[in-house]
């Protein structure tokens, strides 16, 4: 920005014969490192590059395993929650519920859950929990998500062939019985 000023100033005296005026004199004030206008403004090097963090091109909009470390968050959640239903990668999906905490999800979904996407975490359930032998997080997925505030309103709306198949999930489960029998009563 500054060689461009110089340059201009220059080109300016070149012209019209007139001295310019100093250029430091319309340089604005350096901006303080507040990341809520701008953070990296001010950095010199990197001004007018298109080097700053929220102008980098992003990657594929799937998460990856890097985007699924992020601390739990419902609005992270929901990013994944999307990119699943875009592309229909249950076994993406699958992973993204472990990296979950299962405790966490009532205080996550709060009232952002629907019939919809507790379909789809029986069906990450069913085909990524079940095959790879993680009976214990598909429980303690399935039952946090029965804590969830409009659970119960939301399985009394389900159709009765969605309640079936999330019944014939929780009877391919291994582990506590009380714990399965508890599902049942709650997906019924």
């Amino acid at each position: 920005w500054y060689q461009r000023r110089v340059r201009e100033a220059v080109v300016s005296t070149q012209s019209t014969g007139e001295p310019a005026k100093p250029v430091a004199e319309k340089r604005p004030a350096p901006r303080t490192s507040d990341t809520s206008k701008g953070g990296d403004a001010g950095k010199g090097g990197d001004a007018g590059k298109g080097n700053k963090p929220w102008m980098k091109k992003s990657g594929p909009t799937t998460p990856t395993n890097a985007q699924t470390s992020d601390p739990p968050s419902a609005f992270s959640f929901l990013q994944h929650w999307s990119a699943y239903k875009k592309k229909k990668d249950i076994v993406q999906f699958g992973k993204v519920l472990e990296s979950y905490d299962p405790h966490s999800f009532p205080k996550l979904f709060s009232s952002s859950i629907d019939a919809d996407m507790v379909i789809a975490i029986v069906d990450a359930v069913d085909k990524y929990f079940i095959p790879n032998e993680q009976h214990q997080k598909a429980l303690d997925i399935l039952q946090a998500v029965t804590k969830v505030q409009r659970f119960d309103v939301m399985t009394m709306l389900m159709s009765q062939k969605d309640k079936s198949a999330i019944s014939d999930v929780i009877n391919r489960l291994q582990g506590d019985g009380k714990a399965i029998k508890s599902l049942h009563s709650r997906f019924s």
